[in-house]
């Protein structure tokens, strides 16, 4: 895989672009580091007024700008599909905000919480670990402030695999920020982590969060219980209030998967999510969990589901 360097990237994309693509840095005091970000201005954006603001999540912030991320990806990258659909009226101008969540390799993923693990003291752009704080305390406020024609707007967010993990979060642990929550094909949580499709061995511990070595920097090894709770979302959604629930319902989540993926892999975490939320009254903008027959766990078809999420979203 050819991840492209950040000039390359930019270079890319101030070719194909009539809006214009950023690489910023935000000095965080919750991580004790700058850390990068991407972002999308429209064409025209000092003359608009209640622009909308599009956050998108995955892992390293290239991945929703780099055309060779891997391999399913051939002709354009999401912002440049996002431009386009921009440009002939599809989508109303707004502006995209694509954070880093990962450490500079991409090898060991943040995921958005407050990490209680530990990790390589020479692994690269994880910082003091405290994502949580990173994103609702420092970067959306710094965002806000950066690009006061969003103020008035709606507010969107969007995530693929394990990004659509860090979307669930946000809409429950900060709910009312967004109008909007698109996942797709995302890595859910099962409540209490019991994976209600019985292993080999009769159990049901899910042994994706609770076992794989890739979640060790983020929930300890053996795993934090308290933190698994804390931040499983599917937790918080079922034990929620009425005044939770109430600032829950002001987002519409737009949940869809890949048509297959291992034993159904994140297709059975999505329709379970997508139940509890209709089940508790939360508004669904979709009522078909498979995106579309054939529909794959690769960027290309995670950019068609984001240009069809915004096309809903925004049609008249």
């Amino acid at each position: 895989m050819n991840t492209m360097t950040v000039d390359d990237i930019l270079r890319r994309h101030e070719r194909s672009l009539m809006g214009t693509l950023k690489a910023c840095n935000l000095p965080s005091d919750a991580l004790g580091l700058e850390k990068a970000y991407y972002v999308y201005e429209p064409p025209g954006l000092n003359r608009q007024e209640g622009v909308p603001l599009l956050f998108l999540f995955r892992g390293h912030e290239r991945e929703w700008v780099n055309i060779h991320e891997d391999t399913s990806r051939h002709l354009s990258t999401a912002i440049e599909d996002l431009d386009t659909l921009i440009h002939w009226g599809e989508v109303p101008p707004l502006i995209a905000v694509m954070p880093g969540l990962s450490s500079n390799n991409n090898h060991v993923p943040a995921l958005g919480v407050d990490m209680g693990g530990i990790w390589s003291p020479h692994l690269q752009g994880l910082g003091h670990g405290r994502y949580w704080q990173y994103l609702t305390g420092e970067l959306f406020p710094a965002v806000e402030a950066a690009y006061p024609q969003a103020d008035g707007g709606l507010r969107l967010t969007a995530g693929f695999s394990l990004g659509g993990y860090t979307v669930s979060l946000l809409a429950l642990h900060h709910p009312g920020y967004f109008q909007h929550a698109a996942c797709y094909d995302a890595l859910f949580m099962w409540r209490g982590h019991q994976d209600p499709r019985p292993y080999e061995d009769g159990t049901h511990t899910d042994r994706v969060w609770w076992r794989n070595p890739l979640f060790t920097p983020a929930f300890g090894w053996p795993r934090d219980t308290g933190a698994m709770q804390l931040w499983n979302p599917t937790d918080t959604l079922a034990e929620a209030d009425d005044h939770l629930l109430d600032q829950v319902r002001r987002t519409t989540f737009w949940i869809a998967g890949a048509d297959a993926d291992g034993n159904r892999g994140n297709r059975d975490r999505c329709a379970y999510l997508a139940d509890m939320l209709s089940a508790r009254g939360v508004p669904l903008g979709y009522e078909e969990i498979v995106f579309a027959p054939h529909a794959a766990h690769n960027w290309h078809w995670n950019d068609l589901f984001l240009a069809r999420f915004l096309r809903n979203v925004f049609r008249p």
